[in-house]
């Protein structure tokens, strides 16, 4: 059957031999990106990514059944599989044990040959082009059985946002989110903050690839700007969860402090700085709290310590009731061990414990003072 013949939205046997992967996978985020764009670098990503060792060893003994079709398009003579990709990495191994091992990649010995002949003629589902796949393959893979990450989800959303901005009724994002059965307005906060990092690397002032680790936290960037003083900090607006994200949400002015705020979350090779962000949850309320205070933002630019500037951000009375707190918890500690002692052995200590005691009676003298004259008003 030529190519031409396939019919459009009509499951259709074609032989193995025509069908290609998608390169525009967006499984392939920047930290599970191909090393190229071979069949070889494909399959050796997939299989580090999203394990084909159990679907590979479940073909090999049931052989492929073709209940659910390959979604596939037409692209210079060949078929571009946008729905199936893993499916057709673990049949291409088992079809050639010599990709698979170069692949590093396990396949049964002497398969049946009924087996083998299960992987020939595959049934796909011609679309006219990747737009005509985008309900199914959303909802797959966004809240469905199959879910991507969660940059791969905004990956997705974005380009299917593009394509529709260009058509005169197009879908809004709130229409994309409710075919891909998102209840949670998540999806909103992932494009918003896909379209940043989009900004920033076609602006040139920051490349995914200039981050310092492997992994890609996509979620300290959209959990933080759902936060005030990090909008406010690159001139972003926020914008409502009933409205589209803009395309460039960064003023130019402020691209500068885009860069700084992405080498804060992700570091950058070239500067040799390493991320400031290592907890999520303690380390995004830190640095939220020094984007709202001028000096501690400088003292974060300069030094790069996060926790010294938290310190400045921080009010000087909550400082001394958290470290009056925190010594007396470490005091009683030492109280209750003071009996483990060993002037021999920890003669130094002595010294500790009398500095410790200046210090305690220094602050007494203080705050008694404070309160005397707070009770004389």
């Amino acid at each position: 059957m030529e190519l031409h013949d396939i019919p459009l939205t009509t499951p259709t046997h074609v032989d193995v031999e025509l069908l290609d992967f998608d390169r525009e996978n967006p499984r392939f985020t920047p930290d599970k990106e191909p090393d190229g764009s071979t069949d070889e670098a494909i399959i050796i990503q997939l299989n580090r990514t999203a394990d084909l060792g159990e679907l590979i060893q479940s073909l090999g003994y049931n052989g492929y059944i073709s209940i659910e079709p390959m979604i596939v398009y037409h692209s210079e003579k060949r078929l571009i599989v946008i729905e199936g990709n893993r499916r057709l990495a673990a049949i291409k191994c088992l079809r050639d044990k010599d990709l698979a091992k170069r692949c590093g990649v396990s396949v049964p010995d002497n398969l049946p040959n009924n087996i083998l002949a299960s992987f020939l003629s595959i049934l796909v589902y011609r679309v006219e082009d990747k737009d005509g796949a985008k309900n199914l393959i959303g909802f797959k893979h966004i809240n469905g059985p199959q879910p991507w990450d969660a940059y791969a989800k905004a990956l997705f959303a974005l380009r299917w946002l593009d394509a529709e901005r260009a058509k005169p009724d197009g879908l809004s994002l709130s229409d994309i989110s409710q075919r891909m059965g998102d209840k949670h307005d998540t999806l909103h906060r992932m494009v918003t903050a896909a379209y940043v990092i989009r900004q920033a690397e076609s602006s040139e002032i920051y490349d995914l690839d200039e981050r310092t680790r492997k992994s890609f936290s996509f979620s300290h960037l959209y959990t933080a700007l759902a936060y005030a003083e990090f909008t406010t900090y690159i001139g972003m607006e926020r914008p409502a969860r009933n409205t589209d994200p803009l395309v460039d949400p960064v003023p130019p002015e402020k691209l500068s402090e885009l860069r700084r705020l992405l080498v804060w979350l992700y570091g950058s090779k070239p500067e040799d700085v390493g991320p400031v962000i290592q907890t999520q949850a303690k380390d995004l309320n830190r640095l939220k709290s020094v984007l709202s205070h001028p000096a501690a933002v400088r003292e974060l630019t300069e030094r790069g310590n996060l926790e010294d500037a938290g310190v400045t951000a921080t009010p000087r009375s909550s400082l001394f009731a958290s470290n009056i707190v925190a010594s007396s918890a470490t005091l009683k500690i030492s109280l209750e061990t003071a009996p483990d002692y060993d002037p021999e052995t920890q003669p130094e200590l002595l010294e500790f414990a009398m500095s410790c005691s200046d210090r305690s009676d220094a602050i007494v003298a203080v705050m008694q003072r404070k309160l005397a004259k707070a009770e004389k008003k």
